[in-house]
């Protein structure tokens, strides 16, 4: 059965309170009944001090058979009985007259002794040593103040339990206000609607805190949904050219009958438009792509790797590409995207320089991260267009060679950084080049 969690939170709370009264309720009874005890042995043990102080009293002046007659009448109560024996066990008084003998074995015990005989407490104590007494207290009214004490937390502990019951619904009700507010605000946040935020009451406790981390994952999610908005549009309008352009030459060339070289022509437009489109469509699949395989491997591998790929290119260009190094540097993450990633960064440095320019690319460990800096001795990277380098399909007419590439390359290699906890940012441009750098976390955050 699923009750709602103030309902739970009740039952415990009322079943702990429980435990504990009943706990707390039979350790009272114990203790009173306890004390009675102990206070009837008391009285016992008073009373045959006295009585034995005065038997001896009267013995001195009257026989022991008058003296016991005369002092034991003295001590008489209504709530017990008082026996005078003469050795071994000779009955020589009573008081009351009607009481019955007590029921205790024979020979009397040596010393004095406590006894609870029915329902009556006993005691036998020896006056001399030819003289016994017996004496009984009835124990029904100590029984009576502990049935009524009995009886008192019968009452009392289930009409705790039950104002318990009321204030810990109420109380968790209360406590748990903020949760009903925060779902009922969440219930109203839709697709459309991120920007909405919980209502946090109180930022310093336990609910606070959720409520700020679930304002914080919805900001992150508004910011992934704009995001994949604006993937969305800028594809819809990357694509549109190639498609229309592959379309038109298609529709040229059937409109009538053409030579083999028109269509020859026809059909290496068509090729080279579907080139840029299968480029153009595998780099907005590795944009959209939202996870990272999780490996640890050597850096410096993944680095070498790339930069090996790219000496072709950087060679038939005339650029010198040199790389180096400071040792393995074992990282966590996807290797296949960091291989990506400085591949985009040294495509982007080999195309921008001119022949007989160098690209160097270097890795080292700083302060707990790994840098990667990609250097080029191009003509730099305009001012105004220095600050739009990372954006989707951005291209600046003096930094990329018009017509060239998707207008992707930077912007995956941004998105592959920050996927593995990194950052990657322009920290040099003018005339003389550029350089651009990475920094990643030693692993994966």
């Amino acid at each position: 059965m699923n009750l709602p969690i103030r309902a739970r939170l009740t039952l415990w709370y009322v079943a702990v309170l429980a435990i504990t009264l009943l706990l707390l309720a039979g350790g009272v009874l114990a203790f009173v009944a306890r004390e009675e005890r102990v206070a009837v042995d008391a009285a016992l043990r008073d009373q045959a001090s006295q009585f034995a102080a005065a038997f001896a009293a009267e013995a001195r002046e009257e026989s022991s058979a008058v003296a016991a007659a005369e002092v034991t009448g003295h001590f008489a109560r209504r709530d017990g009985a008082i026996f005078v024996y003469e050795r071994p066990r000779r009955l020589m008084a009573r008081a009351p007259a009607t009481a019955p003998e007590v029921p205790i074995g024979s020979p009397f015990p040596p010393r004095s002794t406590l006894l609870t005989i029915g329902g009556s407490r006993c005691i036998v104590a020896p006056i001399d040593s030819t003289h016994v007494l017996v004496a009984t207290q009835s124990l029904a009214p100590q029984r009576r103040a502990v049935a009524e004490l009995r009886r008192a937390l019968l009452l009392f502990v289930p009409a705790m339990l039950l104002l318990a019951a009321a204030g810990g619904y109420l109380l968790a009700r209360r406590s748990l206000a903020p949760v009903s507010r925060m779902t009922a605000d969440a219930s109203r946040i839709e697709a459309e609607r991120l920007s909405d935020r919980i209502t946090i009451d109180n930022t310093g406790d336990e609910i606070g805190r959720l409520g700020a981390v679930l304002n914080a994952l919805l900001a992150r999610l508004e910011r992934s949904f704009a995001q994949q908005r604006q993937l969305v549009a800028d594809t819809s309008h990357e694509l549109r050219t190639p498609v229309a352009v592959i379309r038109s030459e298609a529709e040229v060339a059937l409109s009538r009958e053409r030579t083999p070289a028109e269509y020859r022509d026809a059909l290496d437009v068509i090729q080279s438009e579907s080139v840029h489109l299968t480029r153009l469509i595998e780099d907005m699949l590795l944009m959209a792509r939202a996870d990272a395989r999780a490996f640890e491997f050597p850096l410096r591998d993944v680095v070498e790797t790339a930069a090996r790929a790219m000496r072709t290119l950087a060679a038939a260009k005339s650029v010198d590409l040199t790389s180096t190094t400071d040792g393995a540097m074992t990282m966590r993450g996807d290797p296949e995207l960091i291989r990506r990633m400085v591949l985009n960064l040294l495509d982007n440095a080999v195309k921008f320089t001119p022949a007989g320019g160098a690209v160097t690319v270097t890795t080292h460990a700083v302060d707990g991260r790994y840098v990667i800096a990609v250097r080029d001795t191009g003509p730099g990277i305009p001012a105004d267009a220095q600050p739009h380098v990372f954006d989707r399909f951005y291209r600046a007419d003096r930094a990329r060679t018009p017509g060239s590439g998707s207008g992707l390359g930077l912007a995956i290699a941004r998105s592959i950084a920050e996927l593995h906890g990194g950052e990657i940012r322009l920290a040099h441009s003018d005339e003389t080049g550029s350089i651009f750098e990475v920094s990643l976390p030693f692993t994966e955050r």
